[in-house]
């Protein structure tokens, strides 16, 4: 019997992979030091700030932030969430987590591994068979949808054949289990089989980790139903599920965006011509489930639906479903009754690009599709629809966001903007308050009022100019600071920094990042980083007496609270006292260099 793994399936990963082997297989990984460092593959970068610990199995990117184990690498590089980078680990490095579920799941985890090579052979089949048919080649090509987009795509094609599909994976698989995933349908009197897809372009549709999970099937005349999908299986579930995006998941903008359209054939032309963050529901209105699967991937959701009235409403329909789910969304109305597929080949990549940039709020769409039934013209009417766009409004959870529409409608309608908030605000509203935008001034950062921030501002700031005006400070101020007591972490972040000056002439950040232990190096380039603008501003002699007395206030502390439970009373006294009067003369001279500058 195998033996249960003490920890959980996360710790059991991360103690069966090396980081460094991972990352390697996607990046160029060079050793440096008791590090590894590589061209960080989460941002663009011309110096290596991307380092791998061996040591602690962890990463750390000094560019842009991005930090954590082999799990989190995986997550992000092929944007999965927690579970599926587990499962995708495990996959690769062939590690079993059976151990990990209960008997029942072993067996039905292997079922759905069954299903999975079923499907993936289905596709194979589907998409040697398109080369064997020209009309579906030729109906293609007229769509605009090339040999290389239909290899990306996977596509492939359905004979007009009763038991063709049968025939060939029958001898591999059984009809149950042709039928579990929906390949082949019983007769009437269920006596045999045939095939579900005939005569139709097929769609695979692929989950975010790569693997086939049903089909969709497209006619290419007009016969009805247009399209076809896969039923409901134990691994395929149309509200769960978006077409393309296995793909849009690793192509999308520093913004983090995804466009979403109605169908297959949409998808497939946003992405020929570039616009590879698209994705589409299948033949299904936009569920919950979908704007939760699409919130782990994107930060905006740019919803671009066919610009005809059934379209329109339901862009109306997707809006209430994202609410609550997915903060920014944004509507592109393309006009003329068009869909993206039309739109792209009329006026091409750059009026789209536009249309992009210029997409409304969901708030926004809102009210320009409320206002369609007004004539704003007419008091009745203004009023009617006042009543109706300030719900609008008040839905809106963005206090800021809620003030820019306030202002909006008042300057559409030319009404006050204060009666607007009264009504959008209801109980919240404050006749004080000023509604709309105005500028302030923009106030500095405070100093810390809490003494345990306060040092540690302070010692910020004295490592900070430690680092870079080292040459400038003189010796008897350095071995001063040397024999400070740092707090906490800050100590061995100082006594780094202070023996690496005994060892080189010149700081270099670089060689920081890749030779230093990473929590070190990660606090160092902190550091540096919260006093870059104000370097020059530090007063080093002040900052060290302010250290200096806030040491000698605690180190008076700890000895008021020995003396209550001392029988040596008249020596902690006296000592309390030296420190009293050494504060008290530190304070004076900080007053009169405060006056002197």
């Amino acid at each position: 019997m195998q033996k249960k793994y003490e920890g959980n399936i996360f710790d059991y990963i991360i103690d069966n992979v090396n980081i460094v082997d991972i990352i390697s297989s996607y990046v160029q990984v060079d050793k440096s030091g008791k590090n590894y460092k590589a061209l960080c593959p989460f941002h663009n970068e011309k110096t290596a700030s991307f380092i791998i610990s061996e040591d602690k199995q962890l990463f750390h990117c000094f560019g842009c932030g991005v930090a954590g184990n082999a799990i989190n690498f995986i997550m992000n590089y092929e944007n999965l969430d927690y579970i599926d980078a587990v499962e995708f680990l495990a996959e690769r490095y062939n590690i079993d987590i059976s151990q990990f579920s209960s008997g029942s799941d072993r067996k039905n985890t292997g079922n759905l591994n069954r299903y999975y090579d079923i499907l993936k052979d289905a596709a194979i089949f589907y998409y040697k068979n398109l080369r064997l048919h020209k009309e579906a080649l030729q109906y293609l090509e007229k769509r605009g949808i090339q040999y290389d987009h239909i290899k990306q795509f996977g596509l492939g094609f359905s004979s007009d054949s009763w038991a063709e599909l049968i025939k060939s994976m029958g001898s591999k698989y059984t009809t149950e289990e042709l039928e579990k995933v929906g390949l082949i349908i019983p007769n009437k009197d269920n006596t045999s089989f045939y095939d579900r897809f005939r005569g139709r372009i097929m769609f695979p549709i692929i989950n975010p980790k790569g693997r086939v999970i049903g089909f969709g099937g497209r006619v290419m005349d007009d016969s009805l139903p247009k399209y076809l999908n896969s039923p409901e299986t134990e691994i395929f579930n149309k509200s769960k599920t978006l077409y393309g995006l296995n793909l849009a998941k690793n192509h999308q903008n520093s913004k983090k965006e995804l466009i979403v359209a109605e169908g297959y054939m949409d998808v497939i032309a946003l992405h020929l011509y570039g616009f590879t963050n698209a994705v589409a529901t299948l033949g299904t209105a936009l569920t919950a489930d979908h704007a939760r699967l699409m919130r782990r991937y994107a930060d905006e959701i740019i919803i671009c639906y066919d610009s005809d009235f059934a379209g329109q409403k339901a862009a109306l329909r997707s809006l209430d479903i994202l609410q609550g789910i997915i903060d920014k969304v944004r509507i592109v109305v393309l006009g003329e009754n068009m869909d993206p597929d039309d739109f792209l080949k009329k006026y091409g990549v750059e009026a789209f690009q536009e249309k992009l940039d210029t997409a409304v709020s969901g708030t926004e769409f809102r009210i320009n599709n409320l206002k369609q039934g007004y004539n704003l013209k007419d008091e009745q009417s203004k009023v009617e629809f006042l009543s109706k766009a300030v719900v609008i409004i008040s839905q809106v959870s963005n206090t800021f966001e809620k003030n820019l529409y306030v202002e909006k409608l008042g300057e559409m309608l030319d009404v006050n903007t204060e009666m607007i908030a009264r009504e959008v605000f209801k109980d919240h509203y404050n006749s004080r308050d000023h509604y709309g935008f105005h500028n302030k001034e923009k106030k500095n950062q405070a100093i810390p009022k809490i003494a345990s921030d306060k040092k540690r501002y302070l010692e910020n700031q004295l490592i900070a100019y430690f680092i870079h005006k080292y040459e400038s400070i003189s010796p008897d101020q350095k071995n001063l600071i040397r024999h400070f007591k740092f707090s906490n972490e800050m100590q061995e972040v100082f006594d780094y920094i202070f023996d690496y000056f005994n060892h080189h002439e010149s700081f270099s950040k670089q060689h920081i990042i890749e030779d230093a232990d990473l929590s070190i190096s990660t606090k160092v380039l902190d550091v540096l980083q919260l006093h870059l603008e104000d370097i020059d501003e530090i007063d080093l002699d002040l900052v060290i007496h302010n250290i200096i007395v806030m040491t000698l206030d605690e180190e008076i502390d700890a000895l008021k609270l020995t003396l209550k439970n001392s029988s040596t009373l008249g020596e902690l006294q006296r000592e309390i006292h030296q420190k009293m009067l050494m504060k008290q003369e530190l304070t004076m001279k900080m007053r009169q260099h405060k006056f002197k500058n």
